[in-house]
């Protein structure tokens, strides 16, 4: 029950635990002698889900789960979370080999035409704050892995290397030591509450009863932001709250996040791979994770859509991986915010110049391109959930929603008659 509660509503394992111990054991009444409580803890819930998500992913596997006798309880399941995670990034989702009449367009003489859409979405765990660094964080508290900690006691202004004055995050210049009182002013008033809730986009809070804080960053995090700041006539620092030509001066004052959370979908609506970007959602990071889904070459798509797929083609129009792929910009984007001055992009990614993607009769297109927006919604409500997640299991119960929601789209295509199938792979 917890776990569908999970995945069809993003319900976190707080209110999973509020839910069962409201609604079924607070009629009830222990005996005088029962040695264990009737109400269950959200880390009790969250140990359940992760106990029968690798029970049943060995059963799969043909596996036996193995896990240390002794230790803490959160650190037992800790080899077998990584192992699983890492299984999932170098094969993807079990449904790589998916096809059906959604996503694979069968023609009479044996030809088809699979498609595949690209999109981020913002999702986010604390990482480490030097750009692209994947070394998981000792815990959520710090800002810098163990490698680059050194960096924890160097100005927090971005450009800046100078140390950081003990007590203070900015070093000692007058300049950096203003921004830094202006921040924690900021930080400390009430009226920030409500645009930085905004800006960490929390659709679904991970506890429904009201909690005490002290601080409002124990509420929303924003400090994967950037703050901005101009100076005044006076030559004060102030937020920057416009857009002008003026230098300004960017400080990172909280931890780094992840940057999104990049999906491989079909226009069925399976969820092909997922993977973490770390800095930022450049095309070659795209590039090398399109090649290592698909590097078995008979489970290339012949299509993909992505936003950026100009940029795309032009970096990969001489790597022979791509030679017999499509690579076109889904329809709204190409509508909306491709530039019709753009030969390369007009002649190479409208999806308009591939017949094979048009549809039939009153249908325009044969594929749904927006499918990655719609999936993107979907897994955007976890963002609640999963922000103060260690990275592996933050990997883990990511992939572990995918995989039920893939289940349950698997059984609604089914019911469609949309002809479900496996590619089989070559021996």
């Amino acid at each position: 029950m917890w776990i569908m509660m999970m995945l069809l509503s993003w319900t976190s394992a707080t209110n999973c635990a509020r839910i069962y111990n409201i609604g079924f054991s607070g009629k009830n009444v222990a005996p005088v002698d029962w040695q264990f409580k009737l109400e269950v803890t959200s880390d009790e819930v969250y140990d359940a889900f992760t106990i029968l998500s690798l029970l049943e992913d060995c059963q799969r596997q043909k596996a036996t789960l193995v896990v240390p006798h002794g230790g803490l309880a959160k650190d037992r399941f800790t080899e077998a979370v990584c192992t699983r995670n890492d299984r999932f990034r170098l094969c993807s989702q079990p449904e790589l080999l998916h096809f059906c009449d959604k996503c694979t367009r069968f023609y009479p003489d044996g030809r088809k035409v699979s498609v595949v859409v690209i999109d981020g979405v913002t999702v986010g765990h604390p990482c480490c704050g030097e750009p692209n660094c994947k070394i998981p964080l000792e815990n959520n508290h710090q800002r810098f892995c163990p490698i680059h900690h050194r960096l924890d006691q160097i100005c927090v202004i971005v450009g800046c290397s100078l140390p950081a004055v003990p007590g203070r995050k900015t070093c000692a210049l007058p300049d950096h030591e203003a921004v830094e009182k202006v921040h924690n002013d900021r930080g400390q008033a009430r009226f920030q509450l409500k645009e930085r809730q905004r800006r960490a986009q929390l659709a679904h809070p991970r506890d429904a009863l009201p909690v005490e804080v002290t601080d409002i960053s124990e509420l929303v995090d924003d400090g994967d932001l950037e703050d901005e700041f101009d100076f005044n006539r006076k030559g004060h620092p102030i937020p920057a709250t416009e857009p002008s030509t003026r230098k300004k001066i960017r400080a990172q004052f909280g931890r780094k996040r992840t940057h999104n959370e990049q999906l491989f979908v079909a226009p069925c609506g399976m969820i092909i791979a997922r993977e973490t970007f770390y800095h930022a959602e450049a095309i070659y990071s795209v590039i090398e994770m399109i090649k290592r889904t698909y590097r078995i070459p008979s489970t290339k798509p012949d299509h993909i859509f992505f936003d950026n797929n100009c940029s795309v083609a032009k970096a990969v129009k001489k790597d022979p991986f791509f030679r017999n792929i499509g690579l076109t910009v889904d329809v709204f984007h190409f509508k909306c915010k491709h530039s019709e001055k753009d030969q390369f992009c007009q002649e190479n990614c409208n999806p308009a110049a591939y017949p094979e993607l048009l549809g039939e009769g009153k249908q325009q297109w044969y594929f749904n391109s927006s499918i990655a927006e719609q999936t993107n919604s979907w897994l955007g409500g976890y963002h609640a959930i999963c922000r103060e997640m260690r990275a592996h299991r933050f990997n883990f119960f990511l992939d572990e929603m995918i995989r039920r929601r893939n289940i349950m789209t698997l059984d609604k295509l089914s019911k469609a008659k949309c002809k479900p199938g496996m590619w089989p792979l070559p021996q």
